[in-house]
C-alpha cells in the first residue's frame, strides 16, 4: 500500500468520492477521520483527506492536520464536497479559513449535496433555523424554502476527481523516474 484516504463524511457525499477514489488507486487505505491515527501514514507516500463543508470550513480537516508534523514531507491531497456553486473566490475563501496556505498540500473542492433525511438531528435543526433566515432576507414563504428540503440534492461527479489523479499519477511517475536514475 503506497496510499491511505482519510475522509469524514455526514451524509455520504464525500464517501462517494472516496469510493472512487478507492477503486481507482489499487494501493490505497481507506479509514474514516474517527479511527485514523499518525503511524497509518509512516509507510505510505500520497495520502488523500477529503471532507464535507459546512460554513467554508472542511469537516474533521482540524483533527487530520493535528499530525501534520508526522507527515509534513508526503504528498498531500485535501479535498471537499459542498452544495454552493465551485468559483474562484468560494476556492479563496475555504483556503483561507481552513489555513491551506500554511500547510504543502494540494486542495481541490468538488461538487457534493444535500440530503436532509440523512442528517443528524442537530444539523437538521440549524438547517430549519439557516432557512427561516433565508426566508426572511429574500422575503420568500418559509414553506416554499422548506420544501426544498423533502428532496436530495446529489452534484456528485466522480469525473471531477480526473485532475487529481492526473497529478497523484504525474507524482508517482517522477518517483519512479528519480528512484531509477538514483539506482
Amino acid at each position: 500500500m503506497d496510499s491511505l484516504i482519510v475522509y469524514k463524511s455526514n451524509t455520504g457525499f464525500t464517501k462517494k468520492y472516496v469510493d472512487s477514489l478507492n477503486r481507482r488507486i489499487p494501493e490505497s487505505e481507506v479509514v474514516e477521520i474517527g479511527k485514523f491515527k499518525a503511524k497509518m501514514t509512516k509507510d505510505v507516500e500520497y495520502i488523500f483527506y477529503g471532507g464535507p463543508l459546512r460554513n467554508n470550513k472542511i469537516v474533521g480537516l482540524d483533527k487530520f492536520f493535528k499530525h501534520y508534523d508526522k507527515f509534513q514531507e508526503k504528498n498531500i491531497f485535501v479535498f471537499c464536497t459542498g452544495i454552493e456553486p465551485i468559483t474562484d473566490d468560494k476556492k479563496e475563501n475555504v483556503i483561507t479559513i481552513n489555513g491551506l496556505n500554511y500547510y504543502h498540500v494540494r486542495f481541490y473542492l468538488l461538487p457534493g449535496g444535500m440530503d436532509y433525511s440523512k442528517m443528524n438531528k442537530f444539523m437538521q435543526k440549524m438547517m430549519k433555523i439557516g432557512l427561516k433566515e433565508a426566508a426572511k432576507k429574500q422575503n420568500i414563504p418559509l414553506e416554499q424554502i422548506e420544501g426544498r428540503l423533502t428532496t436530495p440534492i446529489d452534484l456528485t461527479d466522480t469525473s471531477k476527481l480526473d485532475r487529481m489523479l492526473d497529478v497523484y499519477h504525474r507524482l508517482k511517475i517522477i518517483a519512479s523516474n528519480n528512484k531509477n536514475s538514483s539506482n
